[in-house]
Order: structure tokens, then sequence, then C-alpha cells
């Protein structure tokens, strides 16, 4: 028996409701990197650890849901034309399933291996308001990754930085959501709100979520105890992983490469071993 629930977005002053179904699970683990703050390094930490997870020979698959679609150029090595993406999936998943778009990643002008990338472009901020009079417009993601789920081991969704029909589909396919968050733009009643979105999404107040350090750098004392002091209530919610202020990150980025074939040395890719690890155990792959 389904159980059913209803849920209130806000987009573009119209407040639109959705029923959510709640289906079957599916063997692959899909983890979403949110957060509705920009800056603090989603996309990042989407593209070096499913880099991370790909290195360790674990299938996967990372969808950017990101209109910016900066995963994309990471992961394709610059390219920023496709044939199919995701915006083409939620336009029509019929005309175009998401096996569709999925393309090998890319790093230095050669595949990464065990690493796919499902693209976005520009056009998927309008293509997603276009799908608010769809039926079932909250499960397009869930139903597509359902019809690929034997094919990988894991899917990375990369988010947009704001609660949108993207980041409801997005909720009702992961498995657990993983939070970065900086001492310069973290607050408490920022993720509270997310939660509260997150609870009504998967009709539960025990949402399978993890909040982690990011971008940290020692020299920032101030910054480092107020956050210190702001994650102290999350007590289990709270990995013990910190991933490393670098500028290798950054210039990895720019080269259109994860931080592991740009510079295989760097010391901040055993932080993404050790935040894959973490993540590993509560996904239970």
């Amino acid at each position: 028996m389904r159980t059913r629930c209803s849920f209130a977005l806000s987009y573009d002053n119209q407040c639109i409701t959705f029923v959510v179904h709640k289906g079957e699970g599916n063997p692959v683990k899909v983890i979403a990197i949110i957060n509705q703050k920009g800056g603090v390094g989603k996309t990042t930490t989407a593209i070096n650890l499913s880099a991370q997870f790909a290195k360790e020979g674990k299938r996967t698959l990372a969808i950017d849901l990101d209109p910016q679609a900066n995963m994309t150029v990471v992961l394709s090595g610059g390219q920023f034309e496709f044939d199919t993406t995701i915006s083409h999936v939620f336009e029509s998943a019929k005309k175009h399933p998401i096996s569709q778009s999925i393309v090998p990643a890319q790093a230095g002008g050669d595949n990464f291996d065990n690493l796919s990338l499902c693209p976005a472009d520009i056009r998927l901020s309008r293509v997603i308001e276009q799908s608010l009079t769809k039926v079932h417009r909250e499960r397009i993601l869930l139903k597509q990754l359902d019809t690929i789920k034997d094919d990988y081991d894991l899917v990375i969704l990369d988010c947009p930085p704001n609660l949108s029909l993207t980041s409801v589909n997005a909720m009702m396919a992961a498995d657990l959501f993983l939070i970065p968050v900086d001492g310069g733009s973290f607050s408490l009643n920022g993720l509270a709100d997310l939660l509260d979105a997150l609870e009504e999404v998967k009709e539960t107040d025990d949402v399978n979520y993890a909040v982690f350090r990011n971008e940290y750098a020692k020299a920032n004392k101030l910054i480092n105890n107020f956050l210190d002091e702001q994650l102290n209530d999350l007590k289990g919610k709270l990995l013990e992983t910190t991933i490393r202020r670098t500028e290798a990150i950054g210039q990895a980025s720019v080269s259109a490469e994860p931080i592991h074939t740009y510079k295989p040395g760097s010391t901040v890719i055993n932080d993404y071993k050790a935040l894959a690890k973490e993540v590993i155990a509560r996904v239970n792959v």
C-alpha cells in the first residue's frame, strides 16, 4: 500500500503542492550534495567525491542538477555542448530517457575509469519551470534512476543552491543528503529550514543526512570556533572528516579536472578518501 503526503513548494511566487508516492527502494545508492546556500563547495564536493568513489572501483554516476553546469564542465574535460542533457530528461523522459544523456567522464583528455556523467545545461531552469504542470513531476528523476539501477553502485547528485522542483526530485531520489558547511555562510536556522523540507518530502522526521566541514583553514580561528559551537548540537549527524582549504582544488576546477588527476599527490585527496569512507558507512554500499 502506498502512502501519500503533500508538499508545498514556492516557485516564482507560485505555491505548488506535490502529492508524493513512496516507491520501492533501489539497490543503487543515491547521494545528494545539497545546501540552500551557495559558495560552500557543494559542486567541488560532488566532483571530487565522485572521482574518489570511482578511484575505489565503485561504478559511479555524477548527475548535474545545477543550471550553472559547473560540474558538467569539470567532469567533461571542459565541454559545453552535448546532444542530450538532464534538461532533455525533465523535458520529456519518454523521448529522452536518462540513459541517452549519460557520457563517460573525462579528465586530462582521457576517460575517467568507473565514472560517468549526466550533464546539465543553462536550459534547465526554464525546462523545470515548464515541468510544474506535469503529473508526478517530483518523481521524474526517481523513476529514471530506476531504469539504470543495475548499472551503477553510486549516484552523486549536485543539487542547485535553492529549493526548486529540481531539488525536490533530488530529495525524492536520495538515500543520503550530504551537507557541506563552512564558517562563512553556515547558520543553524538555514540548516533547520533545509531539514524541514527534507522531512516533508521523505515523510519522516529521521532524515538520513550528514554534515561536514568544508574548506577548513586552521588560520581562521575565530571562524572555526564559531562553526564548532554551531555544530555541537548535531552529534551523530556531524562527520569527523574535514576537507582542508587548498589552492589546488580551485586550480583543478579551472583546469576542468578532479583533484585526483590534476595533482595526484595533493594531501587533500586523503580528506576525500576519509569522506568517502564515512559516506559509504552511512549508505551500506
